[in-house]
């Protein structure tokens, strides 16, 4: 019985069955259109209450009239009407709805408002729907109409070549009369298209994107525009259906409705080639504290890659945030660096600093999504038949590799952490029932060495030049790591140990140590040992410039804090070899409680046992 007022609400909100689009919506002959009442629902997500909506009577030729009507959603769930009766000299009307939403890709409510809009032939039709393809399409077809096509005939050419430009090759109804929640082919192209557009977007930046791409498309019924086309491919790259779904199940239920969500996997080309087909499969190099699903990623071999590989681009996201705290601390960076923002220079470290948070945030889910994959080692290697001979021992080791490098660097930052080695949701870190202790930097190294020699049995000499392997872990790369942590512990002979056995002349060609190495290029580019790719582009980690700079630390040459700041393309490492040589306070001006970042006020609220570091 609590869920009946919404269930009233959803007969306003949901009508979209009490209406069809039948042949009598080709009836464009002008005349006076009388209707009892308007209604619908504004929804990219849905729109909050008291979201503003106005109706514009149009001319045949789709320009305002002047004559406006206007109302606003009257629910959370987007829904509006317009309950006094409405006379038009058209059948043609146009909707203009503002307001915030639920954003379905960052599961919250949105900062800000943004607008909508929608065209409609209301002759025959009570509810008009406002949604991202009714908004889309708005210039379009108004600049079909003005070049003499019927409203009709330019709706139908408008939604063919919307849908053309995200390479979906079905048909979808009339978009007005579409609901997200509608659970049909038609909703899941909506959602798919609007989960598409808002990647990595805020409110304004979507905004702006929308509107670029509505006047691109409005001319030719194409995108020509090429920053755009890769903004979409970016999306599509990125797109995670299953978590999306989820998200607007979840949302609906907290208003006390349950609905039925489709997977729209099948309509988003994830390798963005322009063709939706067998090739186009999942990607999760986002979102790393959303539970992966076994029956989705663990029962194949492609699966479970998929998963190693999103830990990868959640690395390199969290080594750009780190690189980013350490040239507020050291000023030293090549600004043509993937992860190089001018603000740096003017910013501060305290521990509300957005750059502390990001670090943070990206470093743990990292460590999540890799225990992910570590906590279900058994049940993979039991159930994947399409391994080769020691394929899936050797995917281990590399996570295991991986997520050791993670923990030192975080203990490079922060000193004394949490050493988190099972997986956990979001809500299980904040129910309580998980208790999260702040281990010492000592036991946080000395598990990084052990996990390091136990890796490096399995981790290949090097991997070949596949997009998909060259950026992997190799055993070169875990020695490097392993010389890294030794020489932090202050172990010099087993850093000179770790060193001696690395294959200086077999490092991966594939991947550059130039200043090219930022745009991708790989031509006449000395080798490296490690780097990350992510979006076309290289972060250098361990270089044959990193080898020698640790061969001369070995050796105690002290002069290396100046060989290190005038040495290309090895931005990574540098703050922790100023720390280890004892010579960060000279060189770079910072106070002795400045060598440890701050906490995220955030942290020591969720985590009782977790202490802020001194000076902060």
């Amino acid at each position: 019985m609590r869920f009946k007022s919404f269930t009233s609400l959803l007969v306003i909100a949901f009508s979209v069955a009490l209406f069809s689009c039948s042949s009598d919506d080709n009836n464009e002959v002008p005349g006076v259109v009388e209707k009892s009442g308007v209604s619908g629902s504004i929804e990219k997500g849905p729109f909050v209450q008291g979201s503003k909506v106005t109706l514009y009577e149009l001319e045949t030729n789709l320009s305002q009239t002047g004559k406006s009507f206007k109302t606003q959603t009257i629910s959370d769930l987007g829904a509006f009407a317009f309950d006094s009766p409405i006379q038009l000299n058209s059948q043609f009307a146009e909707l203009e709805t503002s307001g915030y939403f639920y954003n379905e890709v960052k599961g919250e409510l949105s900062s800000s408002q943004i607008s909508l809009n929608a065209l409609s032939n209301v002759a025959n039709r009570s509810s008009v729907n406002v949604n991202l393809i009714t908004h889309l399409e708005y210039e379009r077809v108004k600049r079909l109409v003005r070049d003499g096509m019927d409203f009709s005939s330019a709706k139908k050419q408008a939604e063919k070549e919307l849908l053309a430009c995200y390479a979906i090759t079905d048909e979808i109804d009339v978009p007005e009369g579409v609901s997200i929640t509608d659970n049909n082919k038609n909703s899941a192209i909506l959602l798919a298209i609007s989960t598409i557009m808002l990647y990595n977007r805020s409110e304004a930046e979507f905004t702006e994107f929308i509107s670029k791409f509505s006047t691109d498309f409005a001319d030719n019924g194409q995108i020509d525009n090429a920053t755009l086309r890769e903004e979409i491919k970016k999306g599509q790259e990125n797109a995670h259906p299953g978590e999306v779904v989820e998200r607007m199940k979840k949302f609906y239920a907290n208003k006390g409705v349950d609905i039925q969500c489709n997977d729209f996997s099948e309509y988003i080309d994830f390798n963005g080639d322009g063709v939706i087909n067998e090739e186009d499969r999942e990607g999760l190099n986002q979102n790393p504290d959303v539970v992966i699903s076994e029956d989705s990623y663990f029962n194949n071999k492609h699966g479970v890659y998929t998963v190693l590989n999103g830990c990868y681009a959640g690395l390199q996201q969290f080594i750009n945030s780190q690189l980013q705290l350490e040239f507020i601390r050291t000023q030293r960076a090549d600004e043509s660096a993937p992860w190089w923002d001018a603000s740096l220079r003017s910013a501060q470290i305290t521990p509300s600093s957005a750059w502390i948070k990001t670090a943070y945030d990206n470093a743990y889910k990292v460590i999540n999504r890799v225990n992910m994959l570590l906590d279900h080692k058994e049940y993979i290697l039991e159930r994947v038949s399409d391994f080769a001979e020691g394929e899936g021992e050797a995917l281990f080791s590399q996570a295991e590799a991986l997520r050791a490098f993670t923990f030192y660097n975080i203990s490079v930052l922060w000193g004394d952490i949490p050493l988190i080695t099972h997986s956990y949701t979001t809500d299980e870190m904040l129910s309580g029932d998980v208790e999260i202790v702040q281990s010492t930097q000592a036991e946080v190294l000395d598990f990084v060495r052990a996990e390091v020699e136990k890796a490096i049995q399995l981790l290949p000499e090097r991997y070949d030049n596949a997009a998909e392997t060259k950026c992997y872990f190799t055993r070169d790369a875990a020695l490097m790591l392993l010389a890294e942590v030794s020489l932090t512990r202050g172990y010099v002979e087993l850093a000179n140990d770790a060193l001696s056995q690395i294959y200086a002349s077999k490092y991966n060609a594939s991947i550059p140590d130039a200043s090219a190495i930022y745009n991708g290029s790989i031509e006449n580019a000395q080798p490296v040992i490690f780097a990350l790719a992510l979006e076309g582009h290289y972060q250098p980690v361990y270089t044959k410039s990193h080898y020698d700079l640790l061969q001369k630390e070995v050796q105690g040459k002290m002069e290396l804090a100046s060989e290190w700041k005038g040495t290309l393309c090895t931005e990574y490492g540098y703050w922790a070899a100023l720390k280890r040589m004892g010579v960060a306070q000279s060189v770079t001006g910072c106070q002795d409680f400045e060598l440890l970042m701050p906490f995220p006020p955030e942290e020591l609220m969720y985590n009782a046992n977790l202490r802020q570091n001194p000076g902060y």
